[in-house]
């Protein structure tokens, strides 16, 4: 019996550490860190993770305006799941996003060569594509 509760606690303290990698999830209608726009189209929606916690914003142009300085998440424009940054291909083309920019973040390669020549645009990491650094933690 005792251990199995050891075991418990063992994998209870692992699912909390894991968990607190993670950013919490956005909520359409929440606020821009930055800009104060309501949060309203989950594809562009992304977070970063300063002292003082998780920040959510309506756009890739203003999590990259606020220079973040740990982890960054983007949600990938096909599934809007939110995913660290520096596993994501990112397209800066013609397209309206929240603030104009024209920044999307997407898993699959393909669907972001796809969006890119449909909009004149160009594919690369963040750093690359929006001159900030990528997931630096």
């Amino acid at each position: 019996m005792r251990r199995l509760v050891r075991l418990a606690l063992v994998l209870f303290a692992l699912a909390s550490c894991q968990s607190s990698n993670r950013p919490p999830a956005i909520q359409a209608g929440s606020e821009c860190a930055r800009c104060g726009m309501t949060i309203g189209d989950l594809r562009f929606a992304c977070e970063s993770q300063g002292q003082d916690g998780w920040r959510q914003y309506d756009s890739i142009e203003c999590l990259v305006g606020d220079s973040p300085r740990g982890p960054i998440w983007l949600a990938d424009y096909d599934s809007r799941a939110l995913v660290p940054a520096d596993s994501l291909w990112v397209v800066k083309g013609d397209f309206p996003s929240p603030m104009g920019g024209g920044l999307a973040a997407f898993r699959d390669r393909a669907a972001a060569d796809d969006i890119a020549s449909r909009t004149h645009g160009r594919v690369g990491r963040l750093a690359e594509v929006a001159g900030s650094r990528e997931n630096p933690s």
